[in-house]
């Protein structure tokens, strides 16, 4: 998937953070250890992704599912260590909130959930003629130009939520129903992670889809979009997610490693969107995500390797996210959390392998899901 569009059906909502960003910025270098050749700074929305976590983890996941992304309010802090030969290091940041509960929540999120910067910063070099296409950086978190770092014993750098995004709508089902009939699948499911269920015909659709794409000639990718309400058990206000649908992505201009949404695409999106939420049993139903077809081998075809004949499962493979993949779910789901991804490909010896992923420490990784054979209307809370 590449090519994202400025606009999707729920990032068309999305402003910026109104508070000042924190003095934060990645420093390219051109050699390991050498002077920065390029400061890019973070901006307030590069915060957003990272921001919305917390909101999720220390808010809607307590009790509090009313508490808007525009309420939050939080403390950015640098985490950092000192290296004999390299000098100071910056690892990551902590962000820090405070609750209507009171309590206080904090997270903790590496350098790398900013790469996309560091990726910002390699762009306009390339476009100065100052880096080749292809060619090797490094990089690394620290001050902004012109900005003093924190002092010690100073709480942060305030930065808040974005304005007009309020509290998601959520139905209310007990989590421990659909726990005691649903199946692992898509790999271990990550501590931190939210649940996730997809209905069986839900995830048989999506893997039909994505796999389409490699009936043509030459394999192109498709895909589409997943669609289901998120809920909030009564018994433990955990919030979880349920794929009940899957919209295929239709007139898009697909080629063997991208799948482009035009402007028709997102229109009959939205359309299907308008018209579901002004029915009663899907008024809570949301974009939750993504899922396309990488249907081509890995390394161009390559012979597997030496140990394919004594491993369980091969390790290449094409189901991953790509970097342009990364980038389209950024900019079509910011601050969205409970944001799914779903790659489908091949490993060497051409057999069908999967990969799910879902948002933690501000990146989108690795993680399981739950399989039930259906979501009924009879698993609702009466207080839905």
């Amino acid at each position: 998937m590449a090519d994202a569009p400025s606009i999707g059906p729920e990032a068309a909502r999305w402003d910026a953070p109104s508070a000042k960003a924190a003095p934060l910025a990645m420093h390219l270098h051109l050699e390991r250890g050498g002077e920065a050749v390029a400061v890019e700074p973070v901006t307030p929305s590069d915060l957003v992704d990272p921001l919305a976590e917390l909101w999720f983890d220390s808010h809607l996941r307590r009790g509090f599912s009313g508490f808007g992304l525009e309420q939050m309010r939080a403390l950015l802090k640098p985490v950092h260590r000192d290296d004999p030969e390299l000098g100071r290091i910056w690892e990551g940041f902590d962000l820090e909130t405070r609750n209507p509960g009171g309590e206080v929540h904090s997270g903790f999120f590496t350098r790398e959930s900013l790469e996309h910067v560091a990726s910002r910063g390699a762009r306009r070099l390339i476009a100065e003629g100052r880096l080749e296409a292809g060619s090797l950086y490094y990089f690394g978190l620290g001050p902004a130009e012109g900005a003093d770092p924190w002092a010690e014993g100073e709480p942060g750098a305030p930065i808040e939520g974005p304005p007009g995004r309020g509290a998601p709508g959520a139905l209310r089902v007990p989590l421990a129903r659909l726990l005691d009939r649903a199946t692992p699948a898509g790999g271990e499911t990550t501590e931190g992670h939210h649940p996730v269920f997809f209905t069986r015909s839900a995830r048989d659709r999506a893997e039909r889809i994505a796999r389409r794409g490699g009936d043509a000639q030459p394999p192109v990718e498709t895909g589409g979009l997943f669609v289901g309400p998120l809920c909030v058990c009564p018994d433990t206000d955990e919030i979880f997610s349920v794929v009940t649908d899957v919209l295929e992505a239709a007139e898009t201009e697909a080629t063997k490693y991208s799948l482009t949404y035009s402007g028709p695409t997102w229109a009959r999106i939205q359309a299907i969107l308008r018209a579901r939420r002004k029915q009663n049993p899907s008024r809570h139903h949301r974009l939750q995500g993504q899922h396309h077809g990488h249907n081509f081998l890995p390394l161009e075809g390559a012979t597997p390797c030496a140990a394919c004949d004594y491993v369980e499962s091969c390790t290449r493979t094409t189901a991953h996210l790509s970097s342009d993949d990364r980038t389209w779910c950024r900019a079509v789901f910011p601050g969205e959390p409970w944001q799914l991804s779903q790659v489908f490909g091949l490993d060497a010896r051409s057999r069908p392998v999967e990969a799910f992923y879902g948002q933690r420490g501000g990146m989108l990784v690795r993680r399981g899901y739950y399989v039930i054979d259906d979501f009924e209307d009879s698993l609702l809370d009466e207080g839905a």
